[in-house]
Parts: C-alpha cells; sequence; structure tokens
C-alpha cells in the first residue's frame, strides 16, 4: 500500500480567476427582482463622508463575501445598467510577491436607492488579498471620492487527518479460526468500495491472503466502526471455500492485517498513513464460552469501584459492551460504564452512583462470543456428520443468563454464587 500524498483541490473560484482577464462583469437588478446575499460580521468599512464602502463576510463560509456601498441620500435612484459599468470592481492579487491583480466576477445589486451590494460569482480562493474599489465618477449622475480599501480572505486551516483508534482485538494471538476484527476511527469513514483499502499478509511466507474478506459491510450507527469479517467459508473446515483455497489463518504462522493510509473519511480526508496490526495465529477455538467459570471480584459497599470480571480468555470486544450488563436483584438495569482491560479478558462495570449493600446480578447475552464466534448456545463450527449420543445431548441456553453477587459490606466479599441458567429476561 502506498503512502498518502495530499494535494490541494482546485476550486472553482481558482479556475475562474486564473482565466479571467477583464473588468469584473455587473448587472444591475431591480429592488424586487433581486435580494442581498446574508452578509454580516463587517471586515473592512472606509468612507469619505457621502458613502461607505464596506466588506462583509459571510459568517457561515468566510470564502463568501459581499461589498457594501451606502450613500447619505438617494444618490443610487437613477441608476441604469449602462451607469453602474465599473462602479464597483474586486481585485485579487495573483501571486504573493506580484502586484498584479487579477478581476473578479461578480454582480452588482441595488438594494435600495441608498445601497448597492457586489457579490462575487464564486468563492473566493483562501488566503487571497483582495483590492475593493467604488469610483462614483464611472456614473454620471455620482459625484465624489473613490473609495478604496483591502481584504485578506483568511487561510483555510488545514483539515486534521481521520485516524484509526483501535483495531479489536488487540490481543497478540489469536486463535486459527479467528472471525472479526473492528476497526474503530476518530470519525465517520466512507463506505462503498472499501475493500481495495484491506491487505491481509502471511509474514512467514510474506505473501498476501487470498479472498480472506467477507464483502459484506456492517457499520456502527456513526460510521465509525466496522465489523471487518473474515469469510466464515473459510474459517469453517470442510465447506467450499476452505477445501478450495484453505484456511485464511494457520496456527503458529504470523500475519499483518494493513489499512491503506488512501481511504476517505465521510468528509473526503485520507487516513493519510498506512496502518497495521499484526498477530500470530494459534490453536483454533470450538468450544462454548461459559460464564460460570468467570471469577467476579466485587467491589466494597459505599465505592464506586468497578466490578470486575476475568473472563480466562479474549471475547468479543463489541459483545462485552453490548450484551453483558449488572442489574438489581429485581431486575433493574443499574447505570454505568463498561471498559475492558488485558486484550478483553477482563471487564470491568463502574456504577454511576456508589454500590449499595444488597443482591445484584450480572446479565449476560447469550449471544456473547469469543474470538472464534463460539457463543454461549453453541459453537461457531458444529460437525452435522456426527450424531450426538444421548450423554452429549444439551438443554439449549436460555437469551440470558445470571450470576448472582452479593454487596455486603465496607469490604469486597468473595465471589460464591452459581450461574442460574433456568432464568430468562
Amino acid at each position: 500500500m502506498s503512502s498518502l500524498t495530499t494535494t490541494l483541490r482546485t476550486t472553482a473560484s481558482n479556475l475562474v480567476l486564473a482565466a479571467v482577464a477583464a473588468a469584473a462583469v455587473v448587472t444591475l437588478c431591480s429592488l424586487v427582482a433581486c435580494r442581498p446575499q446574508p452578509a454580516t460580521l463587517p471586515a473592512t468599512t472606509t468612507n469619505n463622508g457621502r458613502f461607505e464602502l464596506a466588506v462583509r463576510v459571510d459568517p457561515d463560509d468566510s470564502t463568501r463575501i459581499t461589498v457594501v456601498v451606502t450613500s447619505n441620500n438617494d444618490a443610487f435612484e437613477t441608476l441604469d445598467t449602462e451607469s453602474v459599468e465599473g462602479l464597483i470592481t474586486l481585485n485579487i492579487k495573483t501571486r504573493p510577491t506580484s502586484e498584479r491583480r487579477t478581476p473578479v466576477v461578480g454582480s452588482l445589486r441595488r438594494v435600495s436607492n441608498r445601497e448597492l451590494h457586489f457579490s462575487p460569482s464564486f468563492p473566493l480562493l483562501p488566503g487571497s488579498e483582495l483590492l475593493v474599489t467604488f469610483q462614483p465618477q464611472a456614473a454620471p449622475t455620482l459625484h465624489g471620492q473613490p473609495l478604496e480599501c483591502q481584504h485578506l480572505v483568511p487561510a483555510t486551516t488545514p483539515a486534521q487527518a481521520p485516524s484509526i483508534v483501535e483495531i479489536y482485538p488487540t490481543a497478540d494471538v489469536v486463535p486459527a479460526n479467528h472471525l472479526k476484527f473492528y476497526i474503530v476511527f476518530s470519525e465517520p469513514m466512507q463506505p462503498g468500495e472499501i475493500w481495495n483499502h484491506f491487505r491481509l499478509l502471511d509474514l512467514d511466507s510474506n505473501r498476501s491472503v487470498p479472498r480472506p474478506f467477507r464483502h459484506t459491510q456492517l457499520w456502527s450507527r456513526d460510521n465509525r466502526t466496522l465489523t471487518l469479517w473474515f469469510h466464515p467459508g473459510r474459517v469453517k473446515q470442510g465447506v467450499n471455500l476452505n477445501t478450495e483455497l484453505g484456511a485464511i489463518l494457520v496456527e503458529g504462522r504470523s500475519y499483518r492485517l494493513g489499512v491503506s493510509g488512501d481511504w476517505p473519511s465521510a468528509r473526503g480526508t485520507p487516513l493519510g498513513k498506512d496502518v497495521s496490526r499484526e498477530f500470530t495465529a494459534g490453536a483454533p477455538d470450538h468450544s462454548k464460552p461459559d460464564p460460570a467459570d468467570w471469577n467476579i471480584q466485587i467491589p466494597a459497599s459505599g465505592s464506586k469501584h468497578p466490578l470486575t470480571c476475568q473472563l480466562h480468555s479474549t471475547h468479543d470486544w463489541a459483545l462485552l459492551h453490548s450484551d453483558v450488563a449488572v442489574e438489581t436483584a429485581n431486575g433493574q438495569p443499574l447505570p454505568g460504564t463498561v471498559t475492558t482491560s488485558k486484550h478483553q479478558s477482563n471487564w470491568h462495570f463502574t456504577p454511576k452512583m456508589p454500590w449499595k449493600i444488597g443482591r445484584y446480578r450480572l446479565a449476560v447475552g447469550s449471544v456473547l462470543e469469543d474470538l472464534a464466534g463460539n457463543n454461549l448456545q453453541r459453537p461457531f463450527e458444529v460437525d452435522l456428520t456426527q450424531e450426538p449420543n444421548d450423554n452429549s445431548k444439551q438443554t439449549p441456553t436460555a437469551d440470558t443468563v445470571y450470576r448472582e453477587f452479593s454487596v455486603v459490606g465496607p469490604k469486597a466479599a468473595s465471589e460464591t454464587t452459581t450461574l442460574r441458567k433456568s432464568e430468562t429476561r
């Protein structure tokens, strides 16, 4: 993947300013037919006692301005199309080191008998230096000294490039039947044909792994988190793609997941640099997670210390946030914040309010998965060719399973409760 080279986009105003070599084109509109563009925040003002010249900047876009000339009487009442030629001119310096200026195309509007507005036809180039001139002697019916002022269009602050905040899981070793990654961005990214922005490299052979990804885009609602799947047909043993192309990951080999710096955000700014994540494929995992095996560290009453669950292995980062919660004994959700640590093998819940003495329960959705897609109900990969014997038959897991615990005093109590699989929400 190539590194990013950022280039400035040529705006419509830049093209017009480069092409125009004649005086500004103006048209006279009647008061009824033309409305002044909204323009506030006077940037520059000058007057000669009879006329006032002002440059007003659009508060929402500093590249759009309106030149306003105001008279202290009805001086503009008799103006017609021919008499306004050259009355207001706007010229831009072509280069910082040059005094040469290029006329700006625009339109002249008579707002009233005492006010004229000149508006450029296109947004101005950020950083431009402008010379604004009102020449009353250009109209036979007007008298007075010329007015002139300069205006600087603010330079655009370069947009900060988006970034990848994290790639989950963060573990250095994942099972050989690992199923998906979560890529979290600092801002919304552009969806669409995104697959050319990814590459999976086998570091041992220094070759790209062919067709590793499932071309289905699963974005969070804010378009900041992408679920990047390995193709299940390459992960499951014995299915067509696995047989034809082989497994994506091979136990013991090292890999690099790469994301191209050319990928643009929703506002069009690329990441700017390639981002990669290296990991090693460990032994495949075909076992279901079991919350009954988790160790629960209970905080003291009166504190806001987190409840910590040691899961003993890395679990799905997103599902740890959406499908594990703390409830009161009667099933009321407890407000708080969920975080993970130790490569998503520890789960922490920090309550919004201090812990009170009483009974609580940990509610775990049966869809919670490990890295291989095994959830509480069933393993991701099932051998359908083998008939289960009576001893292997299991009762389906409920929608939600629970671990009960008690906060009993100022010191954290030891966790002695058991899993209650029969309870559901």
